[in-house]
């Protein structure tokens, strides 16, 4: 008599599964997805496996499209991944225990991402990231000498953002959101704006904690999280704040200043406010649109993903620094930094890219652990060649 598997608790036939497995790599990496696979499922209330229908499976599909979708999954991995369900289940149903495999259909397996291969998966290497810091320093020294030689303080800590050029303040900005994403382990999208999520509207200076050099992001997981930020990354951001000087928290740290952008959000706010265009024209012309922000209480917005990129990509081609012919993109520094403290130390770059689970970590620096393994095996193989 087949058992159809209504009352089998999904974890229970991940179990029966994983022991007629051979002992090895492949054994423990199919635990491994079933196991997370079982986590996606209970948290969706989905605990059996006659329970499983191929609109759950659909939804770990578009699951892991997501992941690939923010940088945190191959998408190989990924097609990996439902390979590893789909044969469990075709298992399940070749043991009797359900009738079909709910995986194993067009509508579950339609969102699941097309894999084209890592070439996207960008690391910020210690070289380029390294060399394009320097040249952004070096960008910022003569920004300042050019300001200060306009009789603008050179570095903005006594008369602000109302005497600062607008090639300044553009500098000291690249140069801080550089650092940050090489030097913290942020997502682009945790710390600039989204136009198309609501909630993402860039890192605040209220968010900043300059003493315990911390930030307050909105992470991945739609919740606000502690992202530690690195030395010489805060020392930026501090020097940006401090010419920036915004005159409240809620102003944005990387703010945009594409004129067009800047100019007609004030222009916005205050006709909302009754004022006449002439009038609105004349302080723009007189103060300048920071000024002008600052002095009506009007709170700019902070710089678009897009912006950024484009901004990265033009300040890449003027500095000759790129990876695989490709500009220096924004995740690539959370990637850089985690493979980086990886190699030293797995729980390490676990809490600074702030997985999860170490499990997460394994699984997006695979390379490294592979790699480490091949080092240890031919030191057992081949001794110390010293001699």
């Amino acid at each position: 008599m087949s058992d159809d598997g209504t009352a089998t608790p999904l974890e229970a036939a991940v179990e029966a599964r994983v022991r007629r497995l051979e002992a090895g790599n492949y054994r423990r990496n199919n635990d491994l997805v079933l196991s997370a696979f079982v986590a996606f499922q209970a948290d969706r209330g989905v605990e059996t496996l006659g329970a499983l229908s191929s609109t759950d499976c659909r939804r770990y599909a578009q699951h892991l499209a997501d992941r690939v979708r923010e940088d945190e999954l191959a998408a190989s991995s990924a097609n990996t991944y439902y390979d590893v369900v789909r044969a469990f289940l075709g298992w399940c149903v070749r043991d009797g225990r359900i009738p079909e495999n709910p995986a194993d259909t067009l509508r579950a397996t339609e969102s699941l991402p097309t894999d084209g291969g890592d070439a996207d998966r960008q690391y910020w290497w210690p070289a380029e990231r390294e060399a394009m810091f320097a040249a952004l320093d070096a960008l910022v020294d003569e920004a300042n000498d050019a300001a200060s030689a306009d009789g603008t303080a050179a570095d903005g800590t006594d008369h602000g953002a109302a005497r600062a050029t607008w090639d300044q303040l553009k500098a000291h900005r690249d140069r801080a959101l550089f650092y940050t994403l090489g030097l913290s382990g942020a997502r682009g999208a945790e710390v600039l704006r989204d136009p198309d999520d609501d909630r993402r509207n860039g890192i605040t200076w209220g968010d900043v904690d300059f003493d315990a050099g911390v930030v307050q992001v909105f992470g991945k997981t739609r919740e606000h999280q502690s992202m530690q930020v690195m030395t010489p990354a805060l020392e930026r951001l501090d020097r940006f704040r401090r010419l920036l000087d915004p005159p409240s928290a809620d102003w944005p740290v990387f703010v945009s200043l594409h004129r067009p952008s800047l100019y007609g959000r004030i222009r916005d706010e205050l006709t909302a406010r009754g004022w006449s265009s002439d009038r609105i024209e004349d302080r723009l012309d007189a103060d300048g649109p920071l000024a002008l922000a600052r002095d009506r209480a009007i709170t700019p917005r902070a710089i678009s993903l897009q912006g950024a990129r484009s901004m990265m990509r033009r300040r890449c081609e003027d500095a000759g620094v790129d990876v695989d012919g490709e500009y220096l993109k924004p995740h690539g520094g959370r990637r850089g930094l985690g493979h980086e403290l990886y190699a030293e130390q797995a729980e390490l770059a676990q809490e600074v890219l702030r997985h999860e689970s170490v499990t997460t970590t394994h699984e997006s620096y695979r390379d490294v652990q592979a790699e480490q393994l091949r080092e240890d095996a031919e030191a057992v193989l081949y001794g110390d060649d010293e001699d």
